[in-house]
C-alpha cells in the first residue's frame, strides 16, 4: 500500500474513533455538557472554573462542525488546568482514562456509564456486573 493510503487508512480510524467517542454518551443518554469543553484557538483563556477532568477541544476560528476531526489541539484537563495536549480525541480521552483508573478517582458523575464501558467491555478491566444499558448495548455489538 502507498503511503498516502496509509494515511488515508489511519486518517478513517481517528475519524471513526471521534465519532465513537462522541456519540457514545449520547447513546447512552448522558450529559457531555460539563465534560467536552471547546474554545478557539483566537479566544483568550478558556473558562475551566469547577473543570475536575476532561478534554479542552482547541479549534480554529473557522471550524463551525459539531464533532472536531481536525482540532488544533485537545488539552487534557484535570482539576481545572491542562496537563498535556494531544492531536486527537482518542488519545486525549484514554489519557483521561487511564489518569482516573490509576489515580483512583471517580468517574465524571454525568458519564459513569461511558466510562464503565470502555472500563468493563472496551478494556476488559474489572468485569463486573453491568448495567442494564450497558449489557444490552454489549449484546448488541457482539451480534
Amino acid at each position: 500500500m502507498s503511503r498516502v493510503g496509509d494515511l488515508k487508512e489511519i486518517h478513517d480510524i481517528h475519524t471513526k474513533r471521534s465519532t465513537v467517542l462522541q456519540a457514545l454518551p449520547l447513546y447512552l443518554r448522558e450529559d457531555v455538557s460539563g465534560f467536552f469543553r471547546i474554545c478557539t484557538d483566537e479566544s483568550d483563556e478558556p473558562e475551566l472554573d469547577n473543570v475536575e477532568v476532561g478534554p479542552l477541544t482547541v479549534i480554529s476560528d473557522h471550524d463551525t462542525t459539531p464533532v472536531h476531526y481536525h482540532p488544533v489541539r485537545i488539552s487534557v484537563i484535570i482539576e481545572s488546568n491542562a496537563l498535556v495536549s494531544f492531536p486527537r480525541l482518542g488519545d486525549a480521552f484514554l489519557v483521561i482514562f487511564g489518569l482516573i483508573y490509576a489515580l483512583h478517582l471517580s468517574y465524571p458523575k454525568a458519564l459513569t456509564n461511558t466510562f464503565d464501558f470502555t472500563q468493563k467491555i472496551l478494556l476488559g478491566l474489572e468485569s463486573g456486573k453491568l448495567s442494564t444499558r450497558l449489557q444490552t448495548l454489549k449484546n448488541d455489538l457482539m451480534m
